[in-house]
């Protein structure tokens, strides 16, 4: 694995031959075996020290700087494609930028309050699905990302 030091200077040496290789990678859509390479490590969740129970441990994974690089890549295209092209709802608070979890409090607490106003009643229903999108089905992903016409 290069570490990101090494990959830093080598950028900084031959910037236009890593954007190369990486504007080609994303353009024949190919990700290197070697960047798909990651190191799994196990640590235990805060206050929680019972280490004969899996679900105590948080798995971090280490992925190689390559990958890394080109997965920020991809990242900032389709997001640069979504907002220039107004994709997303605009009550879209997650993975978006200048968005938080503060700010999905505030629009609830404000439509909260205008249905008050309004001598409405209002009902919240929260969920907090645990590893919803972990068997996301990526063919499907693809095509939707096609159907937006991301590049």
């Amino acid at each position: 694995m290069v570490s990101p030091v090494t990959f830093q200077r080598a950028y900084k040496q031959f910037p236009k031959h890593i954007n190369t290789l990486y504007n080609e990678c994303l353009r024949q859509s190919c990700f290197r075996k070697r960047w798909k390479r990651v190191k799994v490590i196990s640590i235990t969740k805060p206050g929680k020290d019972d280490a004969t129970d899996p679900s105590k441990f948080r798995p971090v994974c280490l992925i190689n700087v390559g990958g890394k690089v080109l997965e920020k890549a991809l990242i900032y295209r389709i997001m640069h494609h979504v907002h220039i092209n107004n994709i997303l709802n605009h009550n879209q608070f997650g993975f978006t930028p200048k968005k938080c979890t503060t700010d999905a409090a505030i629009t609830v607490k404000e439509f909260i309050e205008e249905g008050l106003r309004k001598g409405l009643i209002t009902i919240l229903v929260s969920f907090d699905v645990k590893g919803a999108f972990d068997p996301a089905w990526w063919p499907s992903i693809l095509m939707a990302l096609k159907d937006f016409k991301c590049p």
